[in-house]
């Protein structure tokens, strides 16, 4: 599903280059549940940043689903997001002046979609996070691990193939990080692909594979174990989980 080809990144200023990625390869599969891990500064966030094409890269080449997203335009690229990629942030990026389900009506919006499927949509995935019930509050009347299971409904309301999330429990205590973790959990036992930037070792040994980034180089210390059931359900199978 995603293959990263001797990809490297550079920051450039007038005195000095970084090398944030260093001719990194990767393939993940559809269906797998990696972490990224390592210490500041190693190049996690640049990485899920350029898998998300929210960043571009320097040399190498990724392929999404077999297809080059080299030299694709703003206008491709952000199509591209739109209809396989979802986000969850550590600062969870809800708009306060907002209901949740504005918050996560918003993004189905640009797409086009019609009112009654975007309820439908947004429907689901609140009563897949549990807070269906709460639809009509703004983010400020929400818990932290509630803004957070928000957050993750946002991101699966369209959807996507792939979820990419950045230390989603980073503000979270540990109890609502291990619901929030359960439900990540959840929605990749359905098919969706997750690949999760963390600091906490528990976590990463909750996910089916272990990805380190040490000074912008990958080393993958623990191989994938397939789903035992069929990748990929749209989100209403997901309802019942």
């Amino acid at each position: 599903m995603i293959t990263l080809t001797n990809l490297s990144k550079i920051f450039r200023t007038e005195l000095i280059e970084t090398h944030a990625l260093r001719e990194v390869n990767l393939q993940v599969n559809e269906g797998e549940f990696a972490a990224l891990t390592g210490p500041s500064g190693s190049g996690k966030s640049t990485l899920l940043n350029i898998l998300g094409t929210l960043e571009n890269f320097d040399s190498g080449d990724y392929l999404l689903d077999g297809k080059s997203v080299k030299g694709l335009s703003d206008a491709a690229l952000s199509k591209l997001r739109n209809e396989k990629i979802g986000f969850i942030f550590q600062s969870f990026n809800l708009i306060k002046d907002f209901s949740i389900f504005d918050n996560i009506e918003l993004p189905l919006r640009y797409r086009g979609l019609k009112a009654s499927d975007r309820k439908q949509r947004i429907d689901q995935a609140l009563e897949l996070v549990g807070l269906h019930a709460r639809r009509d509050y703004l983010p400020g009347q929400l818990s932290g691990g509630q803004q957070q299971r928000v957050a993750i409904a946002r991101a699966i309301a369209g959807e996507p193939r792939i979820l990419l999330a950045d230390e989603p429990t980073g503000n979270l205590d540990s109890l609502m990080a291990r619901q929030v973790m359960e439900l990540l959990e959840q929605i990749n036992q359905r098919g969706c692909t997750i690949l999760m930037v963390t600091h906490d070792p528990e976590q990463a040994r909750r996910a089916g594979r272990h990805i380190q980034i040490v000074d912008g180089q990958l080393h993958d210390s623990t191989l994938y174990q397939p789903l035992s059931q069929p990748l990929h359900q749209p989100l209403a199978a997901v309802q019942g989980a």
